[in-house]
């Protein structure tokens, strides 16, 4: 009986590892990785977006490359991506290092410091608005482009490769986006983006060329339902001019969870002060 249990133990060994070298493996490569952050993004034939709103939490870190000094933040984030009929729109809360809340419903921009009692409320419809799916493509428009309402086409406004090492410690892959033409704020990006999306992108493309599947995805995800696997992006990192960085994670992903126009505006609190900069001093 000894003897016998280490030879069936090798019998299962060398049959695990049979059908482990017999599973088709999944070939990816760049434009695998670059389609499935666009196509997630992108409405189909029928004008419905796989992902057409996201909620996450979010951390943010910024290193400021002239003394090396780290800023923290953290909050929750509501986003509703551009459409045919509506602009991009979005509310970033953050919690720490201190509350401010960040609300755009595609025409106003509020941001408010409640410690100041002041709300800063801009005018913002020339710059989202005319960069919409409802407009022609204006080349000279996108120098003031908004990542978030582009990332239905990375691939035009970036120059993308493989950063340096393809992946990040957890396997997945790891873009970089050089802009296509000068951005003022914007030197480079790096963008996560998670490998279980990838694979059931390629996976669905694969059926659908074989299969004649509907969609590239799989099956329609339930509303409101944790999606994490099926929304691309884990983190960017942002390199500006100077040096300065900004990268993003995203945790608790929920998509499309039909979120009310209401979401994305802002009440002014009573006794706050409306601040309007001029339309010159936005950030483009």
């Amino acid at each position: 009986m000894k003897r016998l249990l280490p030879l069936l133990a090798a019998m299962f060994i060398s049959t695990w590892t049979s059908q482990l070298l017999a599973a088709p493996q999944v070939n990816v490569g760049l434009s695998d990785v670059i389609a499935t952050v666009e196509k997630s993004f992108q409405p189909d034939a029928s004008g419905i977006t796989p992902i057409s709103d996201v909620t996450a939490d979010f951390f943010q870190r910024t290193i400021l490359a002239k003394d090396q000094r780290e800023l923290r933040g953290d909050g929750r984030m509501s986003v509703k991506m551009p459409s045919d009929r509506t602009p991009l729109m979005y509310r970033f809360e953050y919690f720490r290092p201190y509350w401010q809340e960040i609300v755009c419903d595609g025409n106003s921009l509020w941001i408010y410091h409640p410690e100041n009692r002041e709300v800063i409320l801009s005018d913002v419809s020339f710059l989202y608005n005319r960069l919409s799916n409802r407009f022609p493509y204006d080349p000279e428009s996108d120098r003031a482009v908004n990542f978030l309402q582009g990332l239905n086409r990375i691939s035009r406004d970036f120059q993308i490769n493989f950063a340096s090492g393809m992946y990040d410690a957890a396997g997945n892959y790891v873009l970089e986006l050089t802009p296509r033409r000068a951005m003022l704020n914007t030197r480079r990006i790096f963008m996560v983006v998670n490998r279980d999306s990838v694979l059931m992108y390629v996976s669905g493309k694969n059926s659908a060329n074989t299969l004649n599947q509907a969609s590239q995805f799989g099956a329609k995800t339930p509303l409101g339902s944790l999606q994490s696997d099926t929304f691309p992006i884990l983190s960017t990192t942002d390199y500006d001019q100077k040096g300065n960085s900004t990268t993003i994670e995203f945790s608790n992903i929920r998509i499309n969870n039909r979120l009310p126009l209401s979401t994305f505006t802002f009440i002014v609190p009573a006794g706050v002060q409306i601040i309007k900069p001029s339309q010159q001093n936005l950030p483009r």
